[in-house]
């Protein structure tokens, strides 16, 4: 039942968002053979969406969106085995970037805790546990 629930929500960020397709989408074989480490839920101001950490490697995931002013907005997301970066981002500070990586060690200790925000492109990162995805999933229901 867990892998089942957290394999939806994994698969349902490809409809969900403008990601440019960088790696293959996640085989249901590979889900079911073992949950990942961590999830990163990307919200936007009209999307919403999961992506599990990679068991191996890093990946960037570039996420384009048109803002509510007609401009385009790009947030690169970087994804590695224990956690979460803004690898760059079209904002003007680059506060978003300069926030570091989230991990699953360091999310208590951070100001921000699980969390990612560039709130010029409207982006939010926030990093989860495969238990903590589950016990939402079953407060939804």
């Amino acid at each position: 039942m867990m892998i089942a629930a957290l394999l939806a929500l994994v698969l349902c960020f490809a409809a969900a968002a403008e990601v440019e397709e960088t790696v293959a989408p996640v085989e249901s074989g590979e889900a079911a053979a073992k949950p990942a480490k961590g999830y990163v839920l990307v919200s936007t101001a009209t999307r919403m969406g999961w992506l599990p950490l990679p068991e191996e490697g890093e990946i960037s995931y570039p996420l384009r969106q048109v803002l509510p002013d007609g401009t385009e907005a790009v947030n690169v997301i970087h994804l590695t085995p224990d956690g979460v970066y803004m690898e760059d981002s079209t904002c003007e500070g680059h506060d978003c970037v300069q926030q570091g990586e989230v991990t699953l060690e360091n999310r208590d200790e951070r100001i921000l805790s699980n969390m990612i925000i560039c709130l010029p492109n409207q982006v939010f990162l926030q990093l989860f546990t495969p238990e903590e995805l589950l016990a939402m999933t079953q407060a939804d229901q």
